[in-house]
């Protein structure tokens, strides 16, 4: 039996693939890492199986190759591209299975396009899916009846993944935990993975990381330090593997002297921080653990003394965002010393309190998943026309994207990593350009 693994690209990408450099960079071309989650997949298939693992926009789809079992993996901002090779193989009479976040919250959606959905974690079912189809006896939805238990967690096939250059293509993606407790209004984590965070057994974490041949390893977790204990433990028993590692945390990790010490005596050298919104109304919003600017300054400056640089996440799109306040919001921005930012548009993912709250108030434009990403503005601002706030948000970013701005953040941080994060992320603006922006009248 052949099983084919596919994630698929935004079909933005696949339609405009002679991009100039820098488009191509911004998105995500040049940073696509190695699909994890299918890694995992293949190593719960059992080995009568001979699976192949595809990830676009590099990888081309043969259509007319013979398989028996396609298997799609899904964020929002790629489905329809999904669907697109959903409904070709189903052409050719092949059985589809679709997962991931987006087909797990819209599963009536996605069984227009496949034969079973998927949802949520794959790994105390994926067996039976497998079986029942060999059998022909295939359910339309899947469903685990608890949350997985990580301590049983199967490592994914790296042997299987796609062998290409690519800036970050190199780096191990690994996996510590799972869910998220924040529940952030325009945040699906939590309905897909959990309010409670799952652990993986350390002793399963460092056998697996020793078998990773690159030197950099990326953990997807949402927040790598969301247990300060635990992660004091699993930092400890790295720093041996001499690793250089990032991922993503919360600016909390700066009250805890020895979490920072073990942080970066591991290897760490930078982390994506969630930060959202510098203004008065934002740390207010997101109950931040620094509640002012100062604060902020100071966790910021602390985390600079271990060498572990911060690349901000930034959404725009608020309520009580004003042109005012966003142009604040990038003055403060800029005196805080972080690597660099994404300056995003906050979008409403189906299934998100956010979604369902502009829903209500008919606020929406589109529901063409393919601009569901940071870049498009895809509902009506409380305080501007839409021409405004694109304008706005253009003009802030060229801003913060300033050449002179990029070098002083590197020299500052004399790293070259800083360099291409501030490059890749200046790279937006010129995106915004190539793609076509949705269109509604004010």
């Amino acid at each position: 039996m052949k099983l084919l693994l596919i994630e698929p690209a935004n079909r933005l990408a696949i339609k405009k693939n002679k991009l100039h450099f820098f488009e191509n960079i911004a998105r995500g071309d040049y940073f696509r890492v190695p699909p994890l989650a299918l890694g995992v997949l293949a190593g719960l298939t059992p080995p009568e199986w001979e699976i192949k693992i595809l990830q676009e926009p590099v990888d081309r789809i043969d259509f007319d190759e013979e398989v028996d079992i396609v298997g799609i993996t899904a964020a929002t901002h790629t489905v329809k591209r999904g669907y697109e090779i959903a409904d070709e193989f189903r052409k050719r009479g092949k059985m589809i299975i679709m997962g991931g976040i987006h087909p797990s919250v819209m599963y009536n959606e996605a069984l227009q396009h496949c034969d079973a959905v998927c949802i949520g974690e794959a790994e105390a079912i994926w067996k039976n899916i497998l079986k029942d189809a060999k059998q022909g006896k295939l359910r339309k939805t899947y469903r685990s009846k608890e949350p997985f238990d990580l301590k049983y967690y199967t490592s994914p096939r790296r042997d299987l993944f796609p062998k290409r250059p690519s800036l970050f293509y190199s780096l191990g993606t690994i996996e510590a935990s799972r869910g998220c407790p924040y529940n952030c209004d325009f945040c699906s984590v939590s309905n897909v993975h959990g309010k409670k965070i799952r652990y993986r057994p350390i002793d399963n974490i460092i056998p697996e990381m020793e078998s990773i041949h690159s030197k950099s390893i990326f953990f997807v977790d949402n927040n790598i330090i969301a247990n300060f204990k635990h992660a004091k433990e699993l930092f400890r028993e790295m720093i041996p593997l001499k690793k250089r590692w990032t991922g993503q945390a919360t600016i909390s990790i700066a009250k805890d002297q020895e979490l920072l010490k073990l942080t970066s005596d591991s290897g760490c050298f930078g982390l994506l921080v969630g930060i959202e919104s510098v203004t008065p109304e934002g740390f207010q919003k997101y109950n931040k653990s620094m509640k002012n600017l100062e604060e902020l300054k100071e966790a910021l400056k602390i985390l600079k003394e271990y060498r572990i640089g911060v690349l901000a996440h930034m959404v725009f799109g608020n309520d009580f965002d004003t042109p005012e306040s966003i142009w604040k919001s990038i003055e403060n921005l800029m005196e805080l010393d972080i690597a660099s930012a994404t300056l995003g548009i906050m979008v409403p993912y189906p299934g998100t309190k956010l979604a369902s709250d502009l829903e209500k108030q008919n606020r929406i434009l589109t529901r063409d998943w393919d601009h569901y990403d940071i870049h498009h503005l895809l509902f009506r601002p409380l305080n501007f026309t839409i021409k405004e706030f694109l304008e706005e948000m253009q003009n802030i970013r060229k801003e913060f994207f300033r050449i002179k701005a990029i070098l002083s953040r590197t020299f500052n941080y004399r790293s070259p990593t800083a360099f291409i994060f501030n490059i890749s992320s200046r790279a937006h603006n010129r995106v915004n350009y190539v793609l076509e922006s949705v269109k509604s009248e004010d």
